[in-house]
Order: structure tokens, then sequence, then C-alpha cells
């Protein structure tokens, strides 16, 4: 159920929204109602409505809409005068509202996927032992129909000397903020492939660079370095900070990265 608020110095208004029988089978809860603009702003300020409906005069509709400009996400919904006419305006503001929230569920699950795609390959950099069948599970699960496992990767092995100094002394944002800025930075996708970074520590990170399209290794291994240079240039123009790369290594394909995995992890 939706909630409305009607905020209405026209008794004639007020009398229309409370006596109307079918809020409930139309979608919302029968609304509450405000009979001047502070009483208005008091409730939207105590209260979570969805949408808004007014009818004043003009100094108290001044002093409303000036509030209702600092709410934009409010849905205003127009006023009717007449039972009909009420009938059609709650139709519309239900598929309004419908739509509305349809497209941010639609943006919660493409969030949420983003972020288990990600996760799926800091597992793989952490050392994850994932076999042929397992990562092709996987990759469709999280519906990655751009990469290829059997595909070349190449991941890289880096360290910021003076990342502890940086977060003590000069950063005063917390290491979240610094980890989210790091990601903005070595995670810019280009052209043809994808970057994940994984953040164990300032004295240890990997990179793993995955191509969308029908690439060699040795193409791979150029892009990664050429984007390693680029971020390292980042790193320094903003932060001030050095990146010290410890090594960059190829792989036939992601299952070859998961093999080694499980060769390490067996040892």
């Amino acid at each position: 159920m939706y909630r409305l608020l009607l905020v209405s110095d026209k008794e004639e208004i007020r009398e229309l929204y409370n006596g109307f029988p079918d809020w409930e089978t139309l979608g919302f809860e029968r609304p509450v109602v405000a009979a001047d603009a502070g009483e208005g702003i008091a409730q939207l300020d105590n209260s979570r409505f969805d949408a808004v409906s007014s009818l004043l005069s003009l100094s108290e509709g001044k002093r409303f809409f000036a509030y209702l400009a600092r709410r934009p996400e409010m849905l205003g919904m127009e006023t009717a005068r007449d039972e009909a006419r009420l009938r059609r305006e709650i139709g519309s503001a239900r598929r309004a509202l419908s739509s509305r929230d349809a497209a941010h569920q639609t943006k919660q699950v493409d969030d949420l996927m983003r972020v288990m795609q990600t996760e799926f390959f800091c597992e793989l950099l952490r050392g994850a032992a994932y076999d042929r069948e397992r990562i092709d599970e996987r990759m469709r699960s999280l519906k990655l129909r751009q990469l290829d496992p059997a595909r070349p990767v190449c991941m890289a092995s880096f360290r910021l000397p003076q990342g502890d100094y940086f977060l003590a002394e000069v950063w005063r944002y917390g290491r979240e903020r610094l980890e989210n800025a790091l990601k903005n930075i070595f995670e810019q996708n280009g052209g043809n492939m994808t970057y994940v970074l994984l953040i164990i520590n300032p004295h240890h990170m990997r990179l793993i660079a995955l191509p969308k399209a029908e690439m060699t290794g040795e193409q791979v291994r150029e892009a990664m370095i050429a984007h390693m240079e680029r971020a390292r240039r980042s790193l320094e123009d903003v932060f001030e900070l050095q990146l010290d790369i410890k090594r960059v290594v190829s792989y036939e394909s992601l299952y070859a990265l998961g093999r080694e995995n499980a060769l390490r992890t067996a040892h």
C-alpha cells in the first residue's frame, strides 16, 4: 500500500479525500490530511509518504512549495475536485509509483550482481582453487557473458610503500573510503579490458585483467602494463603515493589461474 499526504486549506477538498471509499482497492492507504502548509511540512518531516497532493491559498502554497523543492524524490499528485477525477489521479499516481519501484528494484539487483561478480574474481585473486566446471558454473550464474574464461588473463601484484603512513598521517576519511578511491583508479575499465582489484592491505594488492574480446596473451599483458602505468601516474598526481610492482604474471586462461591456485593449495 502506498501512502499519500493531502495538504489543503480548502475544506471541500479535505472532505472529498476523507470520504473517498476506494483508497485500498486502488493501492493506497487512506491519506493523511493536513489543513495548512505548516501541518503538511511537519507530517513530511516526521513520516514517510510516497506521494503528496496539495491545493493551498497563495501564501500557504508558496511556503509549502518552497519546502517541496528540497524533496525532489516526492511524487506530486494532481489534486482533484470530484470523485471521478480523483479516481483517475490515484490510478496515474499508482502507475508512476509502480514504475519507480520496479526501476529501483532492478537497480538494486544490478548493483548486487556487480558486487557478486567482483567478489568471484577476488576469490580467485585470494587463491581460491576452482576447477573448470566450477568457474563455468559461477560465470554463468553471475551472467558474465562478455568474459570468456578460456581467454588469456593477467595478474599484477603490487604494494604502496607509504600506504600505512598515508592512512595514519595524511588520509582523514577512513580505510574504506581510501579503498574505494583506489578501486576507482585501478578498476577504470578501458576498451576491451575489465580490471578487478583485491586490496589485502597497503603492502599486498592484486589486480586481474580480463579481456572482453579475443586477444593474445601478449596483448593482455601489454594492456595490463599500460593500465598499471596509468594507475601509477594517477596515484602520484592525486595522492602523491608511489606504486611498487612486484610481479606481472600471465595465464593462458582463467582456468589456468584456477589450476595454479589448486596446486598451491594442495602443497
